[in-house]
């Protein structure tokens, strides 16, 4: 049996903040499956940085609200990481 690949990806903050009596120094954020990306494709149409809080608050499981809080400088390599997947799509739809 082979090993899987972890289904978390964590990121450590340089900024850690607190929202609602509770400190983040840190989000763990599950894959994105195919439902993610279809809602964030739609979403992103009418606000691209919307679409973005929202699926990354389903992937983490937390409200939209603590991600919008997230600095700016510590959401770079979440923004990079998550476009990583959108990647796939347009790399699979140039190949069809």
């Amino acid at each position: 049996m082979s090993e899987t690949k972890s289904v978390l990806k964590k990121f450590d903050f340089e900024h850690p903040f607190d929202y609602r009596n509770a400190t983040y120094d840190s989000i763990e954020f599950r894959r994105p499956r195919v439902r993610d990306l279809k809602s964030f494709v739609k979403n992103a149409e009418t606000d691209a940085v919307g679409a973005m809080e929202k699926v990354l608050a389903n992937l983490s499981d937390l409200d939209e609200k603590v991600i919008a809080e997230i600095d700016l400088e510590d959401f770079a390599p979440i923004k990079k990481w998550f476009e990583g997947f959108l990647k796939f799509i347009s790399d699979a739809s140039e190949n069809s």
